[in-house]
């Protein structure tokens, strides 16, 4: 991650390294051969709700993250046989379907990084909740294909585990 910028302060250069990589993602499908887009989604929305849906376990988030690994080569092989960008909403479905199987990667890699229960990410192999107290939320990064997984303790400012606002709101 780069450093923040401060108010009054310039912006960086932008890397044309970067740019150039990010360009050929989005522009590199153009004018190539199709592929079934409506096929990878359809598989998409099944692992996800099969495999990485509400109720989850190891085995499954395996399996899930196979498949999305799958479906990601699937879609970086799929062109778009236009080649003009203007208007082609081909294009901009298979570009929404590129990051809907990203976002998805992401999803069941942080899944997979807890081995607790809380809310609506449920464990089937790890029924049970931490502490409240030691909560922590996950942070999925990608650096070039590989993603990784890390977490942070959350930090209760406003109101701690066990308290509420609710009667001081009301006085």
């Amino acid at each position: 991650m780069g450093a923040a910028v401060r108010p009054g302060e310039a912006l960086p250069e932008p890397d044309p390294v970067t740019i150039e990589a990010a360009q050929m993602r989005a522009y590199g499908p153009l004018g190539r051969q199709g592929g079934d887009l409506e096929g990878i989604r359809r598989a998409l929305h099944a692992v996800m709700w099969e495999d990485v849906g509400i109720l989850r376990s190891a085995e499954t988030l395996a399996r899930g993250d196979a498949t999305l690994a799958a479906l990601a080569a699937e879609i970086g092989d799929t062109g778009i046989k236009d080649s003009d960008p203007c208007y082609n909403l081909t294009w901009m479905d298979r570009l929404n379907l590129e990051n809907l199987i990203l976002a998805s990667r992401a999803i069941c890699a942080a899944a997979a990084a807890r081995s607790d229960s809380r809310g609506a990410h449920f464990r089937e192999d790890h029924p049970e909740s931490s502490p409240l107290e030691a909560s922590r939320y996950t942070l999925v990064r990608l650096a070039g294909d590989e993603l990784t997984v890390g977490s942070e303790p959350v930090r209760f400012t406003r109101v701690r585990p066990g308290e509420t606002l609710l009667r001081e709101a009301a006085e």
